[in-house]
């Protein structure tokens, strides 16, 4: 009895796994549609990629001729500041009191000249009497001779006065320079970047300092920005100014910022083995103002723009051996045709020959098990 219960429940499971296979061979499971579309003709726009870094027009570190304690410094970075603004303020004691030394030494250098010019004078009566008097017979030529030396060493501390006087006030220029430049005004109108010094920090000179003087502040004009961008020799030759170009930058993804080519280095330079030429690239966008000097930023320049072209998607080209083609579909069926590819955007392939306007091409994988659009069917484990 047993027995009998046993092989009839192994009659059932075979009945249950043939009607199984019986009705998915009708109704298969797991079917991957193809994906197929159309080729068709459009406009193809080449573009030429690369990377580099945001910068602006004018951008400069601020430095002063004068030297001490800075006892005003209310800006920060961000600041929009004019030109002409003072910005940093420095105690004016020291530089005052080398415009007064350079004041006394001017004076000193005047009486000296006016000293040296009387004496020359002086030297040059005698000169002439003792000319007079040897032409009289009675003084002896080397008495003349004598004033006549006497003469040319005054004429010499004339010269010596005057070099002396011009020293002077070329020392005293500077000192007033240097005290005007206690009060460190703005070169142009600009944005300041970073501040290197703060409140009471004491600053050297850039006239007598070894180390060419303190940075005070960065400054740039942020009303012209400019990216220079790395451009890869095999597209540089289809770059020229003018071009419209596109700027996108890792804090802003959603937002391109219009761009035109400003120049092109004529000279390329060698990066990690790869020959580069700098491309400046000038930011027209009316919210450039969001982009901040030393952003990473991404550069596509438009360098062609091909009408009418045939079109069909990328991933539509396919390998087949050493030759390149797309699979058409004729009769509900895909056929490997060989095609000659033009240029490509990343998204959509120029196809010069070889299928036409309106061909139905295969987009999805054709190496797959359901690549030629017959289904696949689960099997059953025992």
């Amino acid at each position: 009895m047993k027995k009998r219960f046993f092989m009839a429940a192994i009659a059932v499971i075979i009945i249950a796994a043939g009607a199984y296979y019986f009705f998915s061979a009708k109704a298969p499971i797991d079917a991957e549609p193809m994906k197929t579309a159309k080729a068709a003709r459009g406009e193809l726009r080449l573009e030429a990629m690369a990377n580099g870094t945001v910068n602006p027009e004018i951008e400069v570190i601020v430095k002063s001729k004068a030297g001490g304690e800075i006892i005003e410094f209310t800006n920060n970075a961000g600041d929009l500041i004019k030109k002409g603004e003072v910005v940093v303020k420095l105690d004016p004691e020291t530089e005052e009191a080398r415009t007064k030394q350079a004041e006394a030494a001017l004076l000193g250098a005047r009486a000296r000249l006016q000293r040296a010019k009387i004496a020359l004078k002086d030297f040059d009566v005698k000169l002439a009497r003792q000319n007079k008097l040897f032409e009289d017979g009675i003084i002896s030529r080397q008495e003349l001779e004598d004033a006549d030396i006497a003469f040319q060493k005054a004429s010499t501390e004339v010269s010596i006065a005057e070099a002396e006087l011009m020293h002077s006030n070329e020392a005293l220029k500077e000192a007033r320079e240097r005290l005007a430049d206690t009060s460190i005004r703005a070169p142009f109108t600009g944005t300041i970047l970073k501040k290197f010094v703060d409140r009471g920090q004491v600053i050297s000179s850039t006239i007598s300092s070894a180390s060419e003087g303190t940075q005070i502040f960065s400054m740039a004009n942020l009303d012209r920005i400019f990216v220079t961008a790395g451009v890869d020799e095999v597209d540089i030759a289809a770059i020229r100014p003018g071009q419209k170009a596109r700027v996108t930058v890792d804090a802003l993804p959603e937002k391109a910022f219009e761009a035109v080519v400003e120049r092109v280095a004529p000279q390329g330079r060698t990066e990690r083995t790869v020959t580069v030429f700098d491309v400046v690239v000038k930011v027209v966008d009316e919210k450039k103002a969001l982009l901040m000097p030393g952003m990473t930023a991404d550069v596509k320049i438009l360098t062609e723009i091909r009408k009418d072209a045939l079109l069909v998607p990328r991933e539509a080209v396919k390998s087949k051996g050493s030759k390149a083609g797309v699979y058409v579909l004729k009769a509900g069926k895909p056929e490997f045709v060989e095609v000659d590819t033009g240029a490509t955007d990343g998204d959509s392939t120029e196809i010069r020959s070889g299928v036409k306007d309106g061909d139905e091409v295969v987009t999805s994988d054709v190496s797959k098990p359901n690549g030629n659009g017959q289904p696949r069917r689960r099997g059953m484990f025992f």
